[in-house]
């Protein structure tokens, strides 16, 4: 920066400018990485490399931290004495805004950008004008989520299973990495069949992405029987070199609602949309809180923004009182 764009001689809408810019690149900074670090999670799996693999669950945790940091530092330096005049980070936060439009997840840049406003304000409440308290956008940031997901149809559960499993270019993994997967579908077709009870089974369909965490592999979707639809979760584990095993069948709401609970650590899951991956999510599980949901997904930081707004409308809507 030149002696004539040093912050004080620059104007307010010329430094929101520039601030608003380098928070936008910032954050593309973050996406990138934390997109890279949750991708090795397929390779890491069927690899069985678990020391790999919680090394990277632990480096997508230091992520967002460090890229925060770096950019505390810049936008001080940018900002310099003007560090914590509003009317200036008001203005950052219009631009900032105008910025992150066509972001598939403008929902969590909103997030990012509260969080360096903290890093100036501190603790002080909350304050609209310089934070995302709530969204600044009126659509939601990415197509529904109608085409997340892939059915199988035409042919018995059993067989339409195997072809789930072994969609390597959709939901599963290729045929050859399986050990005995017709009996373990078979098996598994028997128990999803006696949960239907009277009702005909008519497709399956599941998530296009798998859910990564620890030393398991999650396939997520649904049954659908008529105007029945039942959650489904399959667990996959890979032992030893002999290949992938099915290793659990989770029926219902409640059994996925344990998956996704806020106790356990974040799944690893390509989602470069995810509210529609969320909102996909809380079909299955409606009584879900769309905070737990991203939680679950590794962006714990965006859940603290959607708990709070789901506060705030709680209090809008109801007679509660503190005591």
């Amino acid at each position: 920066m030149s002696e004539d764009d040093s912050p004080a001689r620059l104007t307010d809408s010329r430094l929101a400018a520039v601030v608003a810019a380098a928070g936008r690149d910032a954050f593309r900074d973050y996406e990138n990485s934390f997109d890279e670090i949750t991708r090795r999670a397929r390779e890491r799996f069927l690899k069985r490399d678990w020391a790999g693999s919680y090394n990277d669950a632990s480096e997508r945790l230091r992520l967002y931290p460090g890229v925060l940091e770096g950019l505390t530092g810049k936008t001080r330096a940018l900002m310099g004495d003007r560090w914590q005049e509003r009317p200036v980070w008001s203005a950052i936060k219009a631009v900032y805004s105008a910025l992150i439009v066509q972001s598939p997840r403008w929902e969590i840049a909103e997030s990012f950008f509260n969080s360096i406003t903290r890093r100036a304000f501190a603790t002080e409440g909350v304050d609209q004008s310089i934070e995302f308290v709530d969204t600044d956008f009126d659509a939601p940031p990415s197509e529904p989520a109608t085409n997340l997901g892939e059915r199988y149809a035409g042919g018995p559960l059993a067989l339409l299973l195997q072809r789930a499993l072994s969609d390597a270019d959709g939901v599963g993994f290729a045929r050859d990495c399986w050990r005995d997967l017709e009996h373990s579908c078979a098996e598994a077709a028997e128990r999803i069949l006696a949960a239907l009870g009277s009702h005909n089974f008519e497709q399956l369909e599941m998530l296009r992405t798998v859910f990564y965490r620890g030393r398991g592999a999650f396939l997520v979707g649904r049954i659908v029987a008529g105007e029945k639809s039942i959650p489904l979760a399959l667990c996959v584990r890979h032992p030893d070199e002999a290949g992938l095993t099915l290793d659990a069948v989770l029926i219902g709401e409640a059994d996925l609602a344990i998956l996704f609970s806020y106790t356990r650590a974040y799944f690893r899951v390509d989602a470069p949309a995810t509210y529609g991956l969320v909102q996909w999510l809380r079909g299955l599980m409606p009584g879900k809180r769309v905070a737990d949901l991203y939680n679950a997904i590794g962006y714990h930081r965006h859940a603290k923004t959607e708990f709070y707004r789901d506060f705030v409308r709680h209090l809008q809507n109801s007679s509660d009182r503190f005591s």
